[in-house]
Order: structure tokens, then sequence, then C-alpha cells
């Protein structure tokens, strides 16, 4: 039978205006730190820190002068700045003629999407261990990442090796340092024929953390916990119901919260009230990773009362630059450096591997 089939069309492409990127990976480290006063020198900034002296308990005996008096001293830490760039540019004809699902190719959907790029490029620099650097004319100057400054400059974790100070104007003094206390560096866990056994970072391992911290410092009203996805899983083994492991209590008494509530006990751990004080948990991408590029198991656990992000004016900027003709191009550019407080009031998980075992 004759008939005009699919086959015989110029059939119009169907092209739906949906569009899917499932890539949800915010960056809360950068929304919970306080915004700093703006930077005056983008060579080197500094902040003052100060600390009280021993105690003097020997009794004064009778009528003696006070002829030997006491000092006091503030000591400075110091940071670098860094400029990060994201530079777009789309043709005449993608921006003006081409018609694109969800407007892709288009100059400001450029613009939103390379601003979001360089959140998660400064988020990733300020929790990386790496070092701070002058600029050499080849690579500008770079800003202390946080997991080198929290940092006792001898332990060894995921890294593979201590990490030292290369940057003398900016090293921290060694009575500033962190703790060696305060800087877990062994495996999370042990495993027997790839399941979990037992836990090498228990409650117990938190808790001297934390009793060395209040030793030196006092309590802290909170800390702040930003944690990768392995070091957060394993959270939830040893804060939570976790059966057969060892050095884990598994009877418990808890009041199960309302409907309502997201923090479900059984649900994950959001909150952990140790005998120190609290530590809120922010799950977070883009931490230190293995040299296999595997989660390392990477955790800070943050005073952020003193911390702060310092800009320059230039923070997450548009910038137009010329355009000569082929399509309009732009700068997203921000210039900041990070002040990170007081080394010895932030605690660092650093696992050297993340599990033991077979």
């Amino acid at each position: 039978m004759g008939a005009v089939t699919t086959a015989d069309q110029v059939v119009r492409e169907d092209l739906s205006n949906l569009f899917i990127n499932l890539d949800e990976r915010d960056t809360p480290f950068l929304t919970r730190i306080k915004r700093g006063e703006d930077l005056h020198n983008v060579k080197l900034f500094s902040w003052a820190l100060e600390k009280y002296d021993g105690r003097m308990i020997v009794g004064i005996p009778e009528n003696k002068d006070a002829d030997e008096f006491e000092t006091d001293k503030q000591d400075q830490l110091y940071g670098r700045s860094q400029k990060f760039w994201r530079s777009q540019h789309v043709t005449v004809e993608a921006n003006t003629i081409n018609k694109a699902p969800a407007d892709f190719g288009k100059y400001n959907k450029q613009v939103i999407k390379k601003i979001e790029e360089q959140k998660r490029d400064i988020q990733q620099r300020l929790l990386s261990d790496a070092d701070s650097r002058d600029d050499d004319g080849v690579t500008g100057r770079e800003v202390m990442a946080l997991g080198r400054f929290v940092n006792d400059a001898t332990s060894v974790g995921v890294s593979g090796a201590a990490l030292t100070f290369g940057d003398s104007q900016t090293a921290v003094p060694v009575d500033w340092r962190t703790p060696t206390a305060q800087i877990y560096v062994a495996a999370l866990y042990v495993t027997s024929s790839g399941v979990v056994s037992d836990l090498t970072f228990n409650e117990d391992s938190l808790n001297a953390m934390m009793q060395n911290r209040f030793d030196n410092l006092g309590m802290s009203s909170k800390l702040s916990g930003f944690v990768d996805a392995a070091l957060k899983r394993h959270l939830g083994r040893v804060f939570r119901y976790a059966k057969n492991l060892t050095n884990y209590t598994p009877l418990s008494r808890s009041p199960l919260p309302a409907v309502a509530d997201k923090e479900w006990l059984i649900g994950g751990v959001d909150m952990i009230e140790t005998d120190f004080g609290p530590v809120d948990i922010n799950m977070i991408t883009w931490l230190p990773r293995t040299s296999a590029g595997a989660l390392s198991g990477r955790g800070y656990f943050l005073d952020m009362e003193f911390m702060a992000l310092r800009a320059s004016g230039l923070y997450l900027t548009h910038q137009t630059q010329e355009d000569k003709g082929a399509g309009p191009r732009g700068l997203i550019q921000s210039i900041l450096g990070p002040m990170w407080g007081d080394p010895r009031g932030h605690l660092k998980i650093d696992p050297n591997v993340i599990n033991t075992g077979t």
C-alpha cells in the first residue's frame, strides 16, 4: 500500500529544553568563614597573637620587696594573598544566534558557571596541604592552606611526609604550632576480609584530642567540623549503633527526636557532644586525597571565632574584557588571603592510611 512514511520526511530534531547537571557540590566552608577586613598589602599581611603566662603559686616571704618584674609579649603570624582567575569567552554566533538548551553557550550563563567554578577553586586551595609562596614571575604568590597551618611540622599523614614550612616569612613559630596531640595520623579502622571489624579512631580518640585543647586553652563554645565523605561515614560508625565492632559500646540510651527533625540518630551524625564541648559536622568536597585520588578520611575541627577570609575588593568579581569582534569575553577575579587564627585552637584528622587489616 502506498504511503508517506517517516523515512520520506525531513524530520525536525526533537531536542528537549530540559538540561541535566547533577553536580550539586557546594562550598560550605566559604559560607561559614567570616569575611574579614579588606587586604591592604597583597604581599604579606599579619595578625597578632598573645597568651597568658604560667601560674605563680609560691608564697611570698614577709619583708620581701618586689624587685623582679614580669614582661609580656605579642607575636605575629603572617599570611599571603592569592589571585584566582576564571575566564569566559563565547563567539558572536553562539551568543546571539544559536539556540541551545538552558541557554548553554550564552555569555551570561558562562559568567554564572565560572563564578561557581571559582568558588570551588578557592575552597579546594584553602583546605589543601599547600604551603605559601611569593610571586616569582612564573607562579604567582599563594596562600598557606589550612592543612599546612594546622600542623606540627613532624606528623606524617596522607602526604607521606611531614609538612614543613618552606616560606620563611609565613612559617608558624614553634611555640604556636598545633600540638601533636591534636593531630591524628593513624588509620580510621581495621578490616577483616574487607569488612570493618575494629575502630582505630573512636570516641576516646576524639575526646583525647579535645581534652588536649581544653588543657591548653579551656572550653570552646563549639568547634566546626569539615570532613570528607569517608570520615563522615566513619563518624557514623563511631557515634551511632554499629553491630559487632570492637571498641564500640553497642548498648546506649538516647531520646528519639521529633519526626520532623532531620537529625535522626540512626540517619547520620551531624552534631557530636563530647566531654569537652560540641562539634557540628559538615560534609565537604575537595579535601586532600591520597596519591591515587581516593578519599583520605581528612577532617578539620576548627575554632572559627577568630578565622576570617580577607578579600581585596575583588571577590568573585566579573570584569568585562575587550570584545575585538569574535564575541564577548570576561574575567572572574578574586584576590584574597585567609587569616587562620591561632593554630593551637584547631584539630586535624589526617590518616596516613584510611584502614589497616585484610
